[in-house]
């Protein structure tokens, strides 16, 4: 036989060989980090009983971890983790697929469990991504509801859509699309033990729940994908509402209010001013009083004191009845002085 002919043989039968190695696999869970409460008082979330993925999931396996409702004004995100759990690298490739949610209503006497997911659409690499599919049910409610789904952009999938509602009891989310993940992921070698977080990776649009024993189930997951021979799986994140939201924690109370410190009156200051000039004048006059007696007497002189009532008091000296007196008026309210030179 020719060389040739054993040649392809040889590299057709290695080839199928390849082929038929089964491709390593990778494991990633994903934990709630923000967006919802547990009863617990827990706001990192884990799935307790992660599931592969979302299809095939029952209410059953649905039930934890239980959830305080979301006090839903407006809508939301739910902010996610997703773990590196296996012992594998895993490389996230530049077309991402869209995230997948599920909605659920049970334990409503008269109906049964309603359940809905809206898978995320595929990546696909050198051609257009897939979109999101789009679930909803709706029984005996009478206001409105609408799933929605994120579009796919490129080649990027779009994020799925689900929206389930009974009898005054609701749920609907959207996914995020491979565009918003890519944000955070594309491109990305997450290595065994590490995580990444990803806001809004899934949205609350509405929520309702009116019956107090109802519990509406809530869930997603990222579809499986396969990247540089490494096929990848994310285990699903579900759980359940079953509590009344919590009030909203009282304002602080309020704290001690700033000290004021009272000014002196401008008139009380104003008089204890003129009061000080009047004492230093007075004291300023009986000095000179004095020393005027004491020059007074050393030269010989009479010195006169006088007060307001004009009765003059000769001071003693020596020469007192000799001199001629001398009196100086004032009208500082005191004693008036005067000496004779």
């Amino acid at each position: 036989m020719p060389r040739s002919f054993l040649a392809v043989c040889f590299i057709c039968s290695l080839a199928l060989s390849l082929a038929a190695l089964p491709a390593s696999a990778a494991l990633l869970s994903l934990s709630v980090v923000d967006g919802l409460l547990g009863v617990d008082g827990s706001t990192i979330l884990a799935d307790p009983n992660p599931q592969e993925s979302l299809s095939g999931s029952t209410l059953t396996q649905l039930g934890l971890p239980l959830l305080y409702d979301p006090s839903l004004t407006e809508p939301f995100g739910i902010t996610v983790r997703i773990t590196n759990t296996s012992g594998a690298d895993v490389w996230f490739p530049e077309a991402l697929p869209g995230v997948s949610v599920l909605t659920g209503v049970s334990g409503i006497p008269g109906y049964s469990s309603r359940q809905n997911v809206g898978a995320g659409g595929a990546g696909r690499l050198g051609g257009a991504g897939s979109e999101g599919a789009v679930s909803r049910t709706v029984i005996d409610l009478l206001d409105s509801l609408e799933a929605e789904s994120s579009p796919a952009s490129g080649s990027h999938g779009g994020g799925g859509g689900a929206a389930t509602g009974v009898a005054g009891n609701w749920l609907s989310l959207t996914g995020a699309s491979g565009l918003e993940l890519a944000a955070y992921l594309a491109g990305v070698r997450l290595l065994p033990g590490a995580y990444v977080d990803i806001r809004d990776f899934v949205r609350v649009n509405a929520f309702e729940r009116d019956l107090p024993g109802c519990r509406i189930a809530v869930g997603f997951d990222l579809p499986t994908f396969s990247y540089q021979g490494v096929s990848v799986t994310t285990a699903a994140w579900t759980g359940s509402f079953s509590e009344e939201a919590l009030p909203p924690p009282p304002p602080p109370p309020p704290g001690p209010g700033p000290v004021t410190v009272s000014e002196p009156p401008i008139v009380f200051l104003a008089g204890a001013g003129l009061a000080g000039l009047a004492l230093g004048g007075r004291r300023r006059l009986f000095a000179r009083h004095e020393l005027g007696v004491e020059r007074a007497c050393e030269h010989g002189k009479r010195v006169v004191t006088r007060s307001h009532d004009d009765d003059a008091v000769p001071a003693s000296g020596a020469l007192g009845e000799q001199a001629r007196g001398f009196v100086a008026g004032g009208g500082n309210g005191g004693v008036d002085s005067g000496v004779t030179e």
